[in-house]
């Protein structure tokens, strides 16, 4: 193995061992576990640091932290342009620096979209489900899916605690659906190849 595949190994173990420890932290601060406890310490030693200037920068939207996202993102577009670069000075050729930003950007939105529509999804499966309203979890779900359906909240008459079709997180997840669509069809390669130059 060459010293540039050897290098690019190394970049694509440490983007993925970072998205792991993000992807696990994130799960530990939702498990009812003891912010003390040796692990969650470990977890947060290791990847607040990497979270804490996207945290600075991004707001929470209805609760939702999306720092880590951001985070994951980010780390592998640097580990992807690292890894182009090795290969570049390996076998020669160039870099699409603006397609990289604009493939960036459009994973970016798809990502917020599916998290969004994800919560929209367990909201309406929820409710569907006859899910107890005052769960903790239902509850935290709703919380998080409010600003999101009270746009469509005017397309279905139903008291906040009820289950049954939700109508307007239905319509809310249409709407995402249609987005993410739009979004993957038609606005990605156009991004893509007006900042590409091609």
């Amino acid at each position: 193995m060459t010293l540039a595949g050897t290098l690019i190994s190394v970049v694509n173990f440490v983007a993925t061992a970072l998205y792991i420890l993000i992807f696990a932290r994130i799960l530990l601060s939702w498990l009812p576990i003891s912010p003390w406890h040796p692990l969650v310490h470990i977890l947060r030693a290791i990847v607040d640091p990497i979270l804490r200037p996207f945290r600075r920068i991004l707001p929470t939207f209805g609760g939702i932290d999306f720092s880590p996202l951001v985070a994951v993102l980010v780390i592998f577009f640097v580990a992807g342009l690292i890894t182009a670069l090795l290969r570049v000075a390996e076998f020669g050729g160039s870099i699409n620096v603006g397609g990289s930003i604009a493939a960036l950007i459009i994973d970016l939105i798809r990502n917020v979209i599916i998290v969004l529509g994800v919560l929209v999804l367990i909201r309406l499966l929820l409710g569907l489900f006859s899910a107890d309203p005052f769960h903790p979890l239902a509850m935290g779900i709703r919380t998080m899916t409010n600003p999101l359906v009270r746009p469509f909240a005017g397309f279905g008459r139903r008291h906040t605690y009820t289950t049954g079709l939700d109508v307007p997180a239905l319509i809310t997840l249409l709407v995402y659906i249609a987005l993410y669509a739009v979004i993957v069809i038609v606005v990605g390669p156009l991004l893509v190849r007006v900042l590409s130059g091609g």
